[in-house]
């Protein structure tokens, strides 16, 4: 018969390493050593309010505290989805109102380009037209806002979405119902991924669900950092080749989190992990392929992809003020200085984490994705609020132990916007609290990096 998860008879046996995450297990927010000890009961007692360890009795109050805890865990989330699905409502979708017109443009005689000006023009003016004859108030305001349209991301983006209705209010609401189940779907893999207790993850989602300002953002304007999100989560705990997969098909689908791949290639030659490796590059490979060819087959030709390159040229050196709800944390010196800067930090960054690895030589791909993720953060041109689904990836790396826990719910509450204004501080408009909570998160994800107890073995 199955053994109880929540008895606390003995520790898990030691695992082995699944896909890109192999961080250990946890002895803070994960199964500590007994799951007796994370619902409550001191380590090293012989027993509890005088009852033997070895006690059916015991042994059957500490499987009803954790069913109920793992109930309200379960209870807390449905309540959450409940909630943000009825506030969700009323939100606009300005960047899916342009996913959904161009996917409309696969397969049209009078489209060549669906990345130039002109076409942009052309079928700006067409969509607004249909959108201010339909009876539904939120496609009528978008397409008032893009008119202009702006087609930029991705062919294999827009490939992705080729799915969704062309009803304008449908889609919005499969919209939702994705960007909702994609975000849980992340936050769950990545509590996976860094051996977080279930209860904790699922109460975790609950919270970020209502109060993250992040994912708010992604939900309102309709982008794709969730879907992201969940995909870096799945190459966290797939098998090697499928990792690699998922993250070549990850950046073909929006190539800003290219710096992954990049510092787990690092990571694995350190290792002088070659077999995991060579799958991980194979997997690569094939989802790269799988999405040129995609995206080739729903255009009709492999020419989309160079002209999304010449495009994707000249949106990448924009630089939006403040104002218009850019938050990068160092807008202000590449405003004073240039946009070079952008290059220059992001290369110290990838230095001193490269460095890192190579001091600590272990593996712990969580904190190494999470800080990939953070180096793009803190060095773009571009950050707008939806991004900022980005950074849970190495704050939830980060609560696997008790300090750097601390100073992740600490940044957190400094991003999240809504925890801060139920306290009675108002963030400042100019985002000055994101530079510090991400300076922060990195500089703990460094130090667990190349600390000697940042991967406790099972069971210790």
């Amino acid at each position: 018969m199955r053994a109880d998860p929540w008895l606390p008879a003995t520790a898990p046996p030691a695992q082995e390493p699944r896909g890109l995450g192999d961080s250990g297990s946890s002895e803070f927010l994960g199964v500590p050593r007994s799951s007796s000890e994370f619902l409550g009961v001191p380590r090293g007692s012989s027993g509890f309010l005088g009852v033997p360890w070895s006690s059916t009795a015991f042994r059957y109050h500490v499987a009803v505290r954790g069913r109920i805890f793992a109930a309200v865990a379960i209870l807390a989330v449905l309540i959450a989805i409940v909630v943000v699905w009825k506030r969700s409502e009323r939100f606009a979708g300005l960047d899916l109102y342009v996913y959904f017109v161009a996917v409309q443009l696969a397969g049209r005689a009078d489209v060549e380009n669906i990345y130039s000006s002109e076409t942009h023009a052309r079928i700006g003016e067409e969509f607004y037209a249909r959108g201010q004859e339909s009876d539904f108030d939120i496609w009528r305001y978008d397409s008032e806002r893009r008119r202009n349209i702006d087609i930029v991301s991705s062919p294999f983006l827009y490939t992705c979405l080729g799915w969704l209705s062309r009803d304008y209010r449908i889609a919005l609401r499969q919209y939702h119902a994705l960007l909702l189940a994609a975000f849980a779907a992340g936050v769950l893999l990545l509590g996976r991924a860094a051996r977080l207790a279930w209860p904790v993850s699922l109460l975790l989602l609950a919270v970020l669900l209502v109060t993250y300002w992040g994912f708010e953002a992604d939900l309102r304007v309709g982008n794709v950092n969730s879907i992201q999100l969940a995909a870096v989560g799945a190459s966290l705990v797939a098998p090697p080749f499928l990792a690699g997969a998922v993250i070549g098909l990850l950046i073909a689908f929006k190539p800003n989190l290219i710096l992954i791949p990049i510092l787990i290639l690092f990571a694995r030659v350190v290792r002088r992990d070659w077999q995991r490796l060579r799958l991980e590059i194979a997997g690569g490979a094939a989802g790269g392929v799988i999405a040129f060819a995609a995206a080739s087959i729903f255009y009709g030709s492999p020419r989309v992809w160079i002209q999304w390159v010449s495009r994707a040229g000249e949106f990448y050196h924009r630089l939006p003020p403040r104002k218009y709800g850019n938050v990068t944390p160092a807008l202000t010196l590449f405003e004073t200085y240039g946009t070079w800067l952008s290059y220059a930090l992001a290369a110290t960054l990838v230095v001193v984490t490269c460095l890192a690895i190579w001091k600590s030589r272990r593996q712990d791909d969580v904190l190494i994705v999470g800080i990939a993720v953070l180096i793009y953060l803190m060095s773009a041109l571009v950050v707008w609020p939806h991004y900022l689904v980005l950074p849970l990836v190495v704050v939830i790396g980060l609560l696997r132990w008790p300090v750097p826990a601390v100073v992740s719910i600490v940044a957190l509450f400094l991003i999240a916007e809504k925890p801060l204004r139920f306290l009675g501080v108002d963030p400042p408009p100019d985002a000055r609290f994101i530079a510090p909570a991400f300076a922060a998160l990195f500089v703990a994800a460094i130090w667990k990096l190349v600390s000697s107890d940042s991967h406790p073995a099972p069971g210790t």
